[in-house]
């Protein structure tokens, strides 16, 4: 009889919750899509060039995490459930059922939910795997490859992982309905999770605390922006670090103020409603008014954790792709030469343990046995320049403080050659003229000091002046740098004749890529192999090949990126789709619970006169006021934050992402977001309007 009255239960609670049940359909076929790409019997087809196996791992354990967070939700509408039906619950007993018995049929209900809504969303996530996969595709420019399958390990582990959390909170549930008493059930309904139980000035003092708070948050962008219009070369570091500091202040005293905020507004809102008589009886405020100001009353706690949690959703939803833009876009910047060897005299963390002492030492290199090697690989390549560094003085060498380390020379035929490989035009210099070349993340102001203060440089003895280009920010990679300095000296040939060579670097352009794992071997086997068979009067004394060379070739270098960013991309876009949803299906079914428990009210204004049309508008502002402001408190948190980051983070945006990439991601996250919730918006209104017809 229980488990018959269980299943007609469980029928009953699909249709009044429809809301929930979509959402962890949802939250199931998503977590079915991400996880099926460890499956044993998935084949991602891609070139020898690309390897995702981290992308797999990373996907299915981060899967494992997010989808964690359901089980807030899953527990949160078992115990609204439980309220909502403990007078049913306590009739039941009244009849003569034994509590432990109603328990279990409470928990049948539940998970046979559970059950049917993981059943739709495996079938639903089979669509969502293809768009995962199809993701792959594009960011590896391959073509795109539909295969509709069922994993059958997968569905295991979806059953698996869901129905544990299910029977978790189901079993909590069991415990709370066993220990409940029979008249705490009969009068459950009439408890508030909040009452003004205070004066009201401490309502008046937690409000202006509240926007005090606030204005601590909004004043952190002024800050931030002062701070970067006055940040120079020698506190660039220093100013960084305090604006992040203001950004994580300023976070903290948001959500300090959203608590604040909803612990105080709803006493606040009363106060001002009694001032404002005529406002409050004009047609149908009176009504509208209590019953949004009741809801806000009773859940101050849950109205401030909705508007934040809609915060951290936009966050993911923008930042996650911002960051994997910037990562991709990191990569043409780091590696734009299909094939680098990067040499150095310096150990990259300045230890002088690692780093050559004495002038004489610095190797020699002749890159001809590494070319035959390449092209033994089956590479094709297409073109190849060795690049001279120079010292423009000897005594450069011995500059070993970051504040001192000099930048390096290169010729202007090797410069020229190098833009030439990348498409860029070439440039000319007159007799005993310079110019530079700097690192793309360099303000345009460091720049400009420098410039004025070298217009004439001394190069070995000959007086060099800058020329009317005094400098280039073509991306050139990041190896050339004698980095700390952030820029090289581009000096005619016959100058160059004269100076002391530092390191040569060799750069490569092919017409096919490297295999990936054929890569892995030539950067970390065969280049350390044959440095320190070329160098072994060197080796005796230096222990690391990789500190006086190291290789980056770009197919190897844009696998590990492309996992990096896909990684960001779906778990940001995943984790903010379960928080948007969580959130929105809370206040969701608040407004439901409301049409169910309240339709008498809907009722009483039929009765008095009130048209159908009028009720469904104070049905659409009920909802739009209810869902409008923990969002727009959400939203405000959230344009402060992205400003702030953009500020903070401004050249490498620039340098890395665009403007257009910017506002082009913005755009796309923001309409997946509007997407979500305006389907829940309106999900929530004709749910309501049917509830107080039916």
């Amino acid at each position: 009889m229980y488990f018959k009255l269980a299943i007609n239960n469980a029928k009953k609670s699909i249709k009044d919750y429809l809301i929930y049940f979509i959402t962890i359909t949802m939250c199931v076929s998503l977590f079915y899509a991400f996880t099926s790409l460890s499956s044993s019997s998935y084949e991602l087809i891609t070139e020898d060039s690309y390897n995702f196996e981290q992308l797999k791992k990373v996907l299915k354990y981060s899967t494992y995490v997010i989808t964690a967070l359901l089980a807030i939700l899953v527990a949160y509408v078992s115990k609204y459930m439980i309220r909502r039906r403990q007078k049913e619950f306590a009739t039941y007993i009244l009849l003569g059922a034994e509590q432990k018995s109603i328990a279990l049929m409470f928990f049948v209900e539940m998970l046979i939910v559970g059950i049917l809504s993981v059943v739709c969303g495996i079938f639903v996530g089979t669509l969502f795997s293809q768009f995962v996969t199809s993701l792959v595709y594009i960011s590896a420019k391959q073509e795109v490859v539909f295969s509709f399958k069922l994993y059958f390990d997968t569905i295991f582990i979806t059953f698996a992982f869901f129905i544990s959390m299910f029977c978790i909170v189901g079993i909590h549930n069991i415990k709370v309905l066993n220990k409940s008493k029979l008249i705490d059930m009969m009068n459950n309904s009439k408890i508030s999770e909040f009452k003004f139980k205070k004066s009201k000035n401490v309502y008046t003092v937690i409000f202006l605390a509240a926007l005090i708070l606030y204005s601590i948050f909004a004043y952190s962008a002024k800050f931030i922006l002062d701070t970067k219009k006055n940040m120079s070369i020698s506190n660039y570091v220093m100013s960084t670090q305090q604006m992040v500091l203001v950004e994580v202040v300023s976070m903290v005293s948001f959500i300090l103020a959203t608590y604040a905020l909803f612990y105080s507004i709803s006493y606040i809102a009363i106060r001002v409603k009694e001032k404002y008589v005529n406002f409050k009886y004009e047609g149908t405020n009176l009504f509208l008014l209590g019953g949004i100001l009741s809801k806000i009353n009773t859940t101050p706690t849950l109205m401030a954790t909705i508007s934040l949690t809609f915060l951290v959703a936009s966050i993911s939803f923008i930042v996650t792709l911002l960051m994997s833009q910037w990562s991709l876009g990191y990569l043409d910047y780091r590696v734009p030469f299909d094939i680098e060897l990067r040499s150095g005299y310096l150990d990259k963390n300045n230890d002088e343990k690692y780093s050559i002492n004495k002038i004489e030492e610095i190797p020699k290199f002749k890159y001809s046995d590494i070319i035959n090697y390449i092209k033994d690989y089956g590479v094709d390549i297409d073109e190849y320049e060795e690049v001279e560094k120079y010292f423009l003085n000897e005594e450069d060498f011995y500059k070993r403080d970051d504040m001192s380390i000099p930048p390096l020379a290169i010729s202007l035929s090797d410069f020229n050659k190098l833009r030439n490989m990348q498409g860029y035009e070439q440039i000319n210099l007159a007799n005993y003229e310079y110019t530079t070349q700097w690192d793309g993340n360099t303000e345009d102001s460091e720049i400009d000091s420098y410039i004025s203060q070298n217009k004439f440089l001394n190069v070995n003895g000959s007086d060099m002046k800058i020329s009317k280009d005094g400098y280039y920010k073509e991306t050139l990679g990041e190896g050339i740098y004698n980095y700390p300095a952030k820029n090289i000296i581009i000096l005619p040939d016959e100058i160059c004749k004269g100076l002391v060579v530092a390191g040569v670097d060799l750069f490569i352009t092919t017409n096919n890529e490297m295999k990936y794992e054929d890569a892995l071997e030539f950067e970390y086997e065969y280049i350390p192999t044959w440095f320190e068979n070329n160098n072994k009067e060197l080796m005796k004394k230096y222990d690391l090949s990789y500190q006086f060379i190291h290789g980056r070739i770009k197919s190897a270098e844009t696998s590990e990126i492309l996992n990096v960013s896909l990684g960001m991309r779906i778990l940001g876009l995943y984790l903010g789709t379960v928080l948007l949803m969580i959130s929105l299906t809370v206040l969701a079914l608040q407004q439901l619970t409301d049409s169910l428990e309240h339709k008498q009210r809907f009722n009483v204004l039929r009765k008095i006169g009130i048209e159908e049309d009028e009720i469904n508008k104070i049905v659409l502002k009920q909802i739009g006021m209810y869902f409008t402001i923990p969002v727009t408190i959400g939203v405000i948190g959230f344009v402060v934050f992205i400003y702030n980051y953009y500020q903070i983070f401004e050249t490498q945006m620039s340098s890395y992402v665009g403007d257009k990439m910017f506002i082009l991601n913005m755009i796309i996250g923001i309409v997946l977001m509007l997407m979500i919730y305006v389907s829940y918006f309106l999900g929530t209104y004709y749910t309501f309007k049917r509830n107080i017809r039916n």
